[in-house]
C-alpha cells in the first residue's frame, strides 16, 4: 500500500505542476467512449508531462474506474459467455 500512496502523492503533485490535459476532460472518468474518443485520449496521454506517474501510479493501485496514463487498469467486466464445454478425448 504504501508504494500505491506514494505512486498517488507524486501523481498530484506533478499534475498540479504541470498542465496535464484530462484536468477537466470528463471523457477519463467517463464509463464508455467511442474508438475516437479513446484514440484522443490516447494521444494526449501520450504527450503528457506526467504521462510516467499516472503510469506508475496506474500500474502500482490498479484503479477499478477511468483512463489512467492512456488505458483502463481495472478488471475487465465479464462478457457473459461461457467458455466452450470441456470434452474428452474420442467423444462427440
Amino acid at each position: 500500500m504504501r508504494r500505491t500512496t506514494t505512486a498517488y502523492t507524486d501523481l498530484v503533485a506533478a499534475i498540479e505542476a504541470n498542465a496535464a490535459p484530462c484536468r477537466g476532460d470528463d471523457r477519463y472518468t467517463a464509463d464508455t467512449l467511442t474508438p475516437e474518443e479513446m484514440g484522443e485520449v490516447k494521444e494526449k496521454c501520450s504527450a503528457c508531462p506526467v504521462f510516467l506517474l499516472c503510469r506508475d501510479y496506474a500500474f502500482a493501485a490498479r484503479p477499478p474506474a477511468g483512463i489512467w496514463a492512456g488505458k483502463r487498469w481495472g478488471a475487465k467486466k465479464p462478457s457473459g459467455r461461457r467458455p466452450p464445454a470441456a470434452t474428452k478425448e474420442g467423444e462427440g
